[in-house]
């Protein structure tokens, strides 16, 4: 280390009794220092606030290094507790006596075993000294502290400039990797680049790798201290793990004998390891050693039954008695199917306790079990102020002198949108990351009973912060002026601080000022120490005191590594509430990021319900327009009421191609609305008067959109009172609820619910009586509106006329036109279902025998079918168009009564056209042989009416051109297409 040059930062204290930076911990700086060390003597010379140019760029750079200082230690702690310093190129155990007290240890222990490898001071004590009082346990501390840093950098005439063991606040801080090399976080280094390589080979190296510096357990002569228990039992969970891995990667390559041996050093460990007794099970029977593979088992029923009173899983059960059998490759096939690693490491834990990671495991929000879809930019935004937030603080403190609002940036993210769409689940995942990357999270969710609780959301948060170890209550109790306002907050605290009797009083105001500064001064605190995550949930509830501090945090925690995270429904926000104005205010300021929520598109929700036939995801994609809560709602809802009937749903769809909104409306007669979604829809509406949500009732009738002029025509039918006045009122009282929205101009004024649920909610409320009636004025008023062209709106007429229960022959008038309108636009589905409706209704005016229809319906009925059967042939479901067209016959052949010789020739050239149509269906399935005899069918019925040339044979011989064709006979085929030909040209010069 001779001649080596080094840089850090540190605080320095003046220790003038009336410096308030000094009496509250803060000091002065941080400074930069230059460490020397020339012939094993280190020297510190001073710097100043700003780096050494050359340092300064790597500062500057997009990853500066983390450490300059190549590593000076070794400690082992993995089967022995051990310290190794380099001396003359080699490694040398260090024996000084320092290093056999027990303190000393202990606190070294202490570090190790926390991530980051720091800890607070009062955690440090809490650990040591439980029942030392504050002054003995510091003194304590600091004794051991120098003797620490005496034994890591002996050679320091100072220990207290000693850059292996750093002060930081109220923290300790231990060199990391690249200084202080500790063999279980080389370990998982090695375990973590393995499970993120692709290559096998490459995997198992670096698992050997691992599996080598594993030589026991964790410190194993510390046998009572929480935190080092709790990382033991993690790395003995990843050893386990791996061995596991790497044995499944030499079975996979068929290197069995070296299988054996991390199998047998596991099973050394844990003879009842079910997952590593079934993996050497495999290998020995693989290995012709079934013997072997037979004794492995009993002992591990044996210890099994020892030490855990159960019998093995059915699997390992089934593996060997087929191994007991001979049959080793029916066992080996058995196994591997059922046991991937990840679940025979999730074995383990019938041995093994609460992880180290699972000690200091946050419980992010809800539990959910689907991933998140469609919100990876939403992500990324977040992710990527967080990375700011870690950059900045890395040079936050040299760029504390420049101008307050130069390197200005959001600290505050507002996650927008109504309710369901997902802000919670976003969130959820921002922390889930933020975790993973050191973070410490702190939740808190405020419900609408809570709102008139003063600061009830920041309770929750301080106490969530103190319940996983942020601060500690000892730690703010030396403080007591800077602390005492909180326990206002939290009276838990109050017995920690003696009374204050000020002089005069203090105002209220100042005693709110108070209040804020001790939460914010909490909150630096514990910046100083990790970064900080706080999710604010639901904060549209939040009361005006919780918004006012909120604001205050916001402005005040620049620079901090803190960062806040507020969800909220904009349209639970009256414009009266305390929230708007200030969020309009720190809008201006620049100091949030409001990221609206958008609905997820169609296949966004498909993909989230992938697990569902698709006929309902069709269907649960138009009723959740987007809303991933709402669908996830539905789905259940599918699953548990209309599960057994689903696949009969898919096979009428597949057989008589039924259109979409057919089968929404097949499953809306079987589905019920969840009670969590009409919750949150009940809870939109109860905002509304009761005048109101009559009117959006009735309005509900007429489905998710409708304009002025109709429920106002309405509205006048079911309700003497009602006038424009009235009606708009209660419409703008709906817009500004956010239940409705406003589009167009003018008289072109179109009403939107909010949500199509809300419409099935509102309409599900109504009674059958008060629907039919309102239906049926619907269907009224709609009569009048489209008066002189009702083909443009008798789509929607049909609905409420079947609704309303109308007379079938209105019905099927309208649904003629209906079918009529979007056949000539080629809408061929919508077509299909109107005519359908108009068949139905016909068919029960008429009833179970055609001699009862006049001539006028049997002649409509035939139109109908024929216009149906072409819709289902044009969509591809050729047997029922086929059926549809035979049924055209039938219905014919009933209406013809006695008719002239020239009238008898016009129905055969009609019938035999229909002829030619059913051959369609034969023919564009593949079938020539039927289809030609269907034409022959048709030529037989001009035959017998003596029809003699013609469109009608014309047409028949063109499409048994098509058939010869299809069948390779073109000889035959253009023969027939130029008879065709002929006959055309014959009937265009008779005309």
């Amino acid at each position: 280390m001779n001649g080596k040059t080094t840089y850090h930062q540190q605080v320095s204290y003046c220790g003038k009794q009336r410096c308030r930076k000094c009496r509250e911990g803060i000091g002065h700086g941080p400074y930069w220092y230059a460490y020397s060390t020339e012939n094993g003597r280190t020297t510190r010379t001073y710097i100043g606030k700003n780096p050494p140019p050359d340092l300064q760029v790597l500062l500057e750079s997009p990853s500066p290094p983390d450490n300059l200082e190549p590593v000076a230690l070794r400690i082992r702690t993995l089967g022995q507790f051990q310290l190794e310093r380099q001396s003359n190129q080699e490694w040398q155990t260090v024996t000084d006596a320092v290093w056999q007290h027990q303190r000393v240890r202990a606190l070294l222990a202490c570090l190790l075993s926390n991530p980051g490898r720091k800890l607070g001071r009062e955690q440090v004590m809490d650990a040591l000294w439980p029942d030392a009082d504050i002054e003995t346990a510091s003194s304590r501390l600091d004794r051991t502290v120098y003797s620490l840093r005496q034994l890591l950098e002996p050679a320091l005439s100072r220990p207290a400039s000693s850059h292996l063991l750093r002060m930081e606040r109220e923290g300790l801080l231990l060199a990391e990797q690249s200084q202080i090399w500790v063999d279980a976080d080389a370990f998982e280094a090695l375990l973590n680049q393995a499970r993120t390589t692709g290559d096998p080979g490459s995997r198992e190296k670096l698992l050997e790798e691992a599996s080598v510096l594993y030589g026991g357990d964790f410190l194993p002569e510390e046998r009572s201290a929480d935190w080092i228990i709790a990382r033991r039992e993690s790395l003995q969970r990843n050893w386990m793990g791996l061995l596991l891995e790497l044995a499944d990667l030499r079975i996979a390559r068929d290197a069995l004998s070296t299988a054996i041996d991390p199998l047998d050093r596991l099973l050394a460990a844990d003879p009842a390891n079910e997952a590593a007794v079934q993996r050497l099970i495999i290998s020995l029977a693989q290995l012709d050693r079934r013997g072997e593979a037979l004794r492995a088992y009993h002992r591990f029923t044996t210890a099994l039954q020892r030490d855990y009173n159960i019998a093995p899983l059915p699997e390992t059960r089934s593996l060997y008695e087929a191994v007991q059998q001979g049959d080793s490759h029916a066992a080996i096939a058995l196994t591997s199917q059922s046991l991937s690693p990840a679940e025979a490491a999730s074995l383990v834990d019938r041995e093994t306790s609460t992880a180290y990671k699972q000690g200091y495991k946050v419980q992010i929000g809800r539990s959910h079990q689907t991933p998140l879809i469609g919100r990876d930019q939403e992500l990324e935004i977040m992710n990527q102020l967080l990375l700011a937030s870690e950059q900045g603080t890395r040079t936050r403190k040299k760029a504390a002198s420049l101008p307050l609002d130069t390197q200005r940036r959001p600290q505050c993210i507002l996650l927008v949108g109504e309710a369901g769409i997902g802000k919670t689940r976003l969130a959820e995942e921002l922390s889930q990351g933020a975790l993973k990357r050191g973070w410490a999270v702190a939740w808190s969710r405020i419900y609408a009973q809570e709102s008139s609780v003063p600061y009830r959301q920041w309770t929750e948060v301080l106490r969530s912060a103190m319940a996983h170890g942020l601060w500690q209550r000892q730690e703010i109790s030396k403080h007591p002026l800077t602390y005492q306002p909180l326990s206002t907050l939290l009276p838990e605290l109050h017995d920690l601080f003696p009374a204050v009797i000020y002089p005069t009083p203090l105002s209220p105001e100042q005693e709110q000022l108070r209040l804020w500064e001790a939460t914010l001064e909490l909150l630096n605190t514990i910046s100083e120490r990790t970064p900080l995550l706080l999710v604010l949930d639901d904060f549209h509830w939040a009361d005006a005191s919780s918004s006012e501090l909120f604001a205050y945090l916001v402005r005040r925690l620049h620079g901090r590594p803190v960062i806040l995270v507020g969800t909220y429904r904009d349209n639970e926000l009256p414009a009266s509430n305390p929230l708007r104005p200030l969020l309009t205010d720190l809008q201006r300021e620049q100091v949030i990021l409001s990221i609206p929520i958008q609905p997820l598109t169609d296949e966004q929700i498909a993909s989230l319900l992938s697990h569902l036939p698709g006929t309902m995801v069709q269907y649960i994609q138009t009723r959740a327009a987007g809303n991933p809560f709402f669908a996830e709602e539905l789905a259940r809802t599918v699953e548990t009421q209309i599960t057994p009937s689903t696949s009969h749903i898919a096979d009428a769809h597949s057989a008589r191609s039924i259109a979409p909104n057919q089968t929404s409306d097949i499953v809306d007669t079987q589905l019920t609305l969840p009670d969590t979604i009409a919750a949150v829809l009940e809870l939109r509406m109860s905002r509304l008067t009761p005048a109101c949500q009559r009117l959006l009732g009735n309005a509900a009738v007429l489905g998710g959109s409708f304009t002025f002029n109709i429920i106002q025509q309405m509205e006048v039918g079911v309700n003497a009172n009602a006038n424009e006045d009235t009606i708009l009122d209660l419409l703008e009282e709906a817009i500004q609820a956010g239940v409705i929205t406003e589009e167009g101009t003018g008289t072109r004024i179109n009403y939107q619910f909010w949500h199509p649920l809300l419409v099935s909610h509102l309409y599900d409320q109504l009674s059958a009586a008060r629907r039919a009636r309102l239906h049926r004025r619907a269907a009224q008023v709609l009569q009048e509106v489209y008066r002189g062209h009702e083909e443009e709106g008798a789509a929607m007429i049909v609905n409420h006329l079947v609704a309303g229960g109308a007379e079938p022959l209105q019905v099927v008038h309208y649904a003629a036109l209906a079918g009529d309108r979007s056949y000539n636009l080629s809408a061929y589905p919508e077509a299909e279902g109107l005519y359908r409706i108009a068949v139905a209704q016909l068919d029960e005016h008429i009833g179970p025998s055609l001699s009862n229809a006049t001539q006028d319906e049997r002649s409509q009925l035939a139109y109908l079918l024929e216009r149906l059967g072409e819709c289902t042939r044009v969509q591809g479901n050729y047997e029922e168009a086929r059926h549809l067209y035979q049924r055209v016959l039938a219905v014919r052949s009933c209406q013809r009564s006695s008719t002239t010789p020239t009238e008898y020739q016009y129905e055969a050239q009609i019938d035999a056209l229909l002829w030619r149509e059913i051959a369609l269906t034969w023919y564009d399935v593949g079938d020539s042989l039927h289809a030609q005899e269907c034409c022959e069918r048709g030529e037989q019925v001009l035959r017998e009416a003596e029809v003699v040339g013609g469109a009608a044979w014309a047409t028949l011989r063109f499409q048994e051109s098509y058939h010869y064709w299809q069948d390779g006979n073109y000889d035959e085929a253009h023969k027939m297409a130029s008879e065709a030909l002929s006959l055309f040209e014959e009937a265009l010069q008779k005309q």
